[in-house]
C-alpha cells in the first residue's frame, strides 16, 4: 500500500468513527428524554409532592337543620273522627283546580289522610324552586288551596310542605338566606276549621327549641 492509499484509508476510518458516535449520542438523548418524562409521571402523585404543594380543599359539607324534631305540631293538635269512606271530590267547591284535576284525583285515591285530622293533601311542582298544591276534605269532597306557590318558595329551602295527621299547623318552607346557614326562618300557617282558611303564624308559636 502506497503511503496516499494509506492516508485516505485512514481518513475512511475516521469518518465512519464520527458517524456511529453521532447517531449513538441521539438515540442517548431521546432514551434519556422519555426516561425523564416517564419519572415525572410516576413521582408526580399526591402522596410524594413536596411540602409546598397545595393540594385542592374540599367543599364543606351542607349543614342540615332537623328541622323535624325542631316543629311541634302536638302543639295545635286536633282530635278527629275516623273516616272509612272518602266522599266523592266535589270539583263545584273550587272549579279552578280541575285545572290540576289528574294530580289531584290521583293523590285522592291512592293517599291517606295526611293533614288536620279529615284532608288529604296533593301537592307538585309548578316550576324551577316552586311547588303548589291542594287539600280535599273526605267528608264532603271539598276542595281548599294549600298555602305554597311562589309567595312562598325559598331561595335555599331546607324542607317544604310539612304537615301532620293530628295537627292543624302546616310549614310551607323550612329556608336559608344561604345554603352553609345554621339560622333557618319559617313560612307557617295554622289552619282555621271553623273560617276554613289559613293564617300566618310566627315560629315562637311552634318551635320547641327556637333555632333562629
Amino acid at each position: 500500500m502506497t503511503k496516499f492509499s494509506t492516508w485516505i484509508f485512514a481518513g475512511i476510518v475516521v469518518l465512519s468513527y464520527a458517524c456511529n458516535r453521532t447517531s449513538t449520542g441521539t438515540e442517548d438523548a431521546v432514551e434519556v428524554s422519555d426516561s425523564a418524562v416517564i419519572t415525572k409521571a410516576i413521582t408526580d402523585t399526591p402522596s410524594s409532592l413536596s411540602p409546598s404543594v397545595q393540594l385542592p380543599k374540599q367543599e364543606p359539607k351542607k349543614i342540615r337543620v332537623d328541622d323535624h324534631d325542631s316543629v311541634d305540631f302536638q302543639r295545635y293538635k286536633v282530635e278527629a273522627d275516623e273516616v272509612t269512606k272518602h266522599a266523592p271530590i266535589d270539583w263545584t267547591s273550587y272549579p279552578e283546580a280541575k285545572d290540576f284535576k289528574t294530580r289531584i284525583t290521583e293523590a285522592y285515591q291512592t293517599s291517606e289522610v295526611d293533614f288536620a285530622g279529615y284532608y288529604v293533601m296533593s301537592i307538585f311542582g309548578c316550576g324551577a324552586g316552586c311547588i303548589m298544591g291542594f287539600m280535599v276534605d273526605v267528608r264532603d269532597g271539598k276542595i281548599y288551596d294549600l298555602p305554597l306557590g311562589e309567595e312562598n318558595s325559598c331561595l335555599f329551602a331546607e324542607d317544604r310542605a310539612m304537615g301532620n295527621l293530628k295537627s292543624r299547623l302546616f310549614i310551607a318552607g323550612v329556608c336559608k338566606e344561604n345554603p352553609e346557614d345554621k339560622k333557618v326562618y319559617y313560612k307557617a300557617y295554622l289552619w282555621d276549621e271553623e273560617k276554613k282558611e289559613f293564617g300566618k303564624v310566627g315560629a315562637d308559636a311552634f318551635l320547641k327549641n327556637k333555632l333562629n
